[in-house]
């Protein structure tokens, strides 16, 4: 039986992605440069989401935050797929439909809370300096700087939309500089971030085969920040441990990216929490009076300047 023909946007070309990114702009549309970005570095993403929550619980400020609502330790795999499928949303969809709907529920839910305007910068930098560093170690082909702005571009304006009062740094190496800041002078250990961190560890383990729980957790567990690991209660990995960990992602995601009707892990996480599907309207945590007082006019026009009462992090 012969072998299946890949095909990458209907075509035999695997860097066609990359050829529709250098035809785009980058000052209008930045969102579909991150779409095809994330497209073709896919398989390089295993580490995404536990990176970012890893983050959050490493900063005190945002994990005393997390963990005074029981949400991340008692309703972990809710939690972590709400969060996925309202940043997807927003991603596929932009500020309209499903997208503008996705927005309206991230706002609902921070709005609750007062967060440090550098911590919801920090969310957004680490969205942005974890993937483009996730692309560049583990990436099938080299990243542009074109993608680095693009996506920089990206989560800076998704920040604005979700409610920061501030922008994310303009450029992709000020948003790192600020990231590297961040990590030194604002991650240190609190019992919490241990506590939130063994309930992910322990969940995101679940994601493997049984027979490979052990290894996968190892290695999602290795390649962590040393600076994150200490901050949650983990021994920063050995040289060795890492060398395996670089290994294994880099042979997942130096090959030639996902081809067209590849398979789709988002879609099996959701229906594991919603076998009967969903409506965004109601996903997350909902609170009296706070989902009624929204205000439209934070998502449609994020960069008008207008002081943004909202203080959230993801």
């Amino acid at each position: 039986m012969a072998r299946k023909e890949r095909r990458w946007l209907g075509t035999t070309d695997p860097y066609v992605r990359l050829k529709q990114i250098e035809a785009l702009d980058l000052d209008t549309e930045y969102r579909e440069i991150t779409k095809l970005f994330y497209a073709d570095f896919q398989s390089t993403m295993v580490a995404k989401s536990i990176n970012g929550f890893m983050m959050n619980y490493a900063a005190p400020r945002i994990s005393r935050v997390l963990g005074s609502t029981g949400e991340l330790e008692h309703r972990i795999s809710k939690r972590v797929i709400d969060t996925i499928i309202l940043a997807s949303a927003v991603m596929m969809e932009g500020f309209t439909g499903q997208g503008r709907d996705a927005a309206r529920r991230v706002n609902a839910m921070h709005r609750q809370y007062d967060i440090h305007p550098d911590d919801f910068i920090a969310v957004g930098a680490e969205e942005t300096v974890g993937s483009i560093v996730l692309a560049e170690r583990y990436g099938w082909r080299p990243v542009t700087d074109k993608e680095r702005e693009a996506v920089n571009r990206y989560y800076s304006h998704q920040a604005r939309a979700f409610g920061s009062p501030n922008p994310l740094p303009a450029t992709y190496a000020e948003t790192k500089a600020f990231f590297e800041a961040y990590l030194d002078n604002h991650v240190r250990y609190e019992p919490q971030n241990e506590r939130l961190g063994t309930v992910l560890l322990s969940w995101i383990g679940t994601m493997a085969p049984a027979g490979m729980r052990s290894l996968y957790r190892f290695i999602l567990v290795a390649q962590l920040d040393d600076r994150i690991a200490r901050a949650c209660g983990i021994r920063p990995a050995s040289r060795v441990a890492k060398w395996f960990a670089h290994t294994a992602l880099n042979h997942l995601g130096g090959k030639l990216p996902v081809a067209d009707g590849g398979p789709s892990h988002l879609d099996a996480l959701v229906s594991s929490v919603y076998p009967d599907g969903y409506d965004i309207s109601k996903i997350g945590t909902h609170v009296a009076n706070v989902d009624d007082q929204y205000d439209p006019h934070s998502v449609h026009n994020p960069s008008d300047g207008t002081p943004n009462r909202i203080a959230a992090a993801l």
